[in-house]
């Protein structure tokens, strides 16, 4: 952070936006990263034969495939720092920092990951920010206008979105296209040298459309004639799709955009783990033409009774898992009406879908 302008970043970080982010419970984010010296972004190719490549492949050996084609790698030394906010005040700051294997085996006791983060909480009168323990830590914090109740997610958090296999969430080629401040940001970030010499060529790949409009989120370019089925993949991809892949959580489903409906294999496919609230019902993660008896539904749908479990340590069966404790309206409102418009699971990956 700037230590003369204390809640905005240093000068030498860059920043960046998303086209369909993360959700947080409706905090307004801002997002940026530090390069270390001489550092620049390596851009995955997994397309056609690439996709075998050890760049493609997950430290657990399981090729990732073409849905990780354009996924950007941050050299080591990487700072990635994203603000937390609500009502113009921060709330929390997070760096997520990409370290050498020596330092990762030190730091990380067996996670397996080489970025490590840190949590720090703001105070109220915005004039310091505090690294947060390794816990779980609920907060009610007063933004002058209301009582936000915010959770400071753990170490084991952190390092369980951001496993060995993803690393960073958001900076690819189809999150990374899109308009910023009048000129396209990949245009921006190649003219400023950022890469490589794998940086993204023209035509780029296309853009995850915005999932809705929330101003909060700074989601206010609608993409012209986007269909419920690009909205709902775009969400599902940038909120689970970083962990229900066969790499990382494997659940028998890919949630990644750029996979076909069928090539997701979540349509019809029977939940793994049960919902705690009805665990004497077996649903379908997708029941096509039904999302009020789709388990992904219904776990998007339960929100963590923060009043009587502020840290989130039993498991009511809400997805995401942690870090989120707000229902996503927008988002459950939107994935209910593309479960209900899919009548029949696709037999091919040429059904349409």
């Amino acid at each position: 952070m700037d230590s003369k302008n204390l809640t905005s970043v240093t000068a030498s970080a860059v920043y960046y936006e998303v086209n369909s982010p993360l959700w947080s419970d409706n905090a307004s984010k801002t997002r940026a990263f530090v390069l270390p010296a001489g550092g620049k972004i390596h851009v995955k190719n997994c397309d056609g034969d690439a996709g075998t490549s050890a760049e493609c492949t997950s430290p657990m050996g399981v090729a990732s495939g073409t849905a990780d084609d354009g996924k950007w790698l941050f050299p080591v030394g990487t700072v990635m720092i994203k603000n937390f906010i609500f009502d113009g005040k921060l709330v929390e700051t997070r760096l997520f920092m990409h370290v050498d294997t020596a330092t990762a085996a030190l730091i990380m006791d067996g996670y397996g990951s080489e970025w490590v983060g840190y949590n720090y909480q703001w105070n109220e009168e915005q004039t310091e920010a505090t690294i947060v323990p390794n816990a779980r830590t609920p907060v009610a914090f007063n933004t002058g206008t209301r009582t936000v109740n915010w959770v400071y997610p753990s170490f084991t958090d952190c390092i369980g979105c951001h496993s060995p296999a993803v690393a960073t969430l958001g900076p690819e080629t189809a999150q990374m296209n899109r308009t910023v401040n009048g000129a396209n940001q990949i245009d921006t970030f190649v003219g400023m040298g950022l890469f490589d010499s794998t940086a993204p060529t023209k035509p780029y790949t296309t853009a995850l459309v915005e999932p809705y409009m929330n101003t909060a989120l700074g989601l206010t370019h609608p993409t012209a004639g986007a269909t419920v089925d690009q909205m709902a993949r775009s969400y599902l991809s940038a909120n689970c799709g970083f962990c229900h892949r066969p790499d990382v959580n494997d659940q028998g489903f890919d949630l990644r955009a750029g996979l076909s409906l069928y090539d997701t294999h979540i349509c019809g496919l029977m939940e793994q783990n049960g919902i705690p609230a009805d665990p004497q019902t077996q649903y379908q993660d997708f029941n096509p033409g039904d999302h009020s008896l789709s388990a992904m539904w219904i776990r998007m749908n339960t929100p963590i009774p923060i009043a009587t479990d502020p840290t989130g340590m039993i498991d009511v069966g809400r997805m995401p898992s942690v870090s989120s404790y707000v229902v996503d309206s927008q988002a459950t409102s939107l994935v209910a009406t593309w479960i209900d418009s899919i009548k029949t699971c696709p037999t091919s990956a040429d059904a349409g879908l």
